[in-house]
């Protein structure tokens, strides 16, 4: 009998030990990083499409032409460009289809509320508030309804606004590209 006794309250100190030992442990902070998918840009040349999925290595690249880390992805778009992501520092060396700006091109990763991009190709920039715009104009080439401002653009360039049928002037979309670039509003 004192056996049994001796083992239970063996068995209960070890239960106890065990549950206390769980419960001190820290927790393990999750290592899923913040998607990074509040923007998106994409720049068109004559053979290469370059996608961006930050807003600073894009400015960078469009005041230098330069870009200081970027990735061939191998692949060409349905207007036979070459795909090539442009990435920032911590990103160089992610596989490709963890980088933000692949996923949107290939519509795998949703976009975050607030979403902004912009699309430049021969001298037009079009800026869109929402991804659904962006993928169209990106795989017509043309956007579906837009609002155009002549000479509008950081350097004169021609800004064309990516909207949707039922949408009035983009007001907001305006003022949030010219806030960006530093550019004082017009009146009229």
């Amino acid at each position: 009998m004192f056996n049994n006794k001796a083992n239970k309250a063996a068995s209960i100190a070890l239960l106890v030990a065990a549950l206390a030992g769980c419960a001190a442990q820290a927790p393990v902070a999750s290592k899923e990083a913040t998607p990074n998918n509040d923007d998106w840009y994409l720049v068109r040349t004559d053979e290469t499409l370059y996608l961006f999925d930050d807003a600073t290595v894009y400015r960078d690249y469009i005041v230098t032409g330069k870009t200081t880390y970027t990735k061939e992805v191998g692949e060409k778009d349905k207007f036979g460009q070459n795909v090539v992501l442009v990435v920032r520092a911590e990103d160089k060396d992610k596989d490709a289809k963890k980088i933000a700006s692949y996923q949107f091109y290939k519509q795998s990763l949703p976009p975050a509320a607030g979403f902004y991009g912009e699309i430049r190709q021969e001298g037009v920039i079009y800026v869109a508030q929402r991804y659904g715009d962006m993928v169209d104009m990106n795989g017509l080439g043309e956007p579906i309804f837009r609002h155009t401002e002549i000479a509008s653009g950081p350097n004169g360039e021609r800004v064309v606004y990516l909207m949707q049928k039922e949408e009035k002037k983009p007001v907001g979309l305006i003022a949030r590209f010219q806030k960006i670039y530093g550019i004082t509003p017009t009146k009229g």
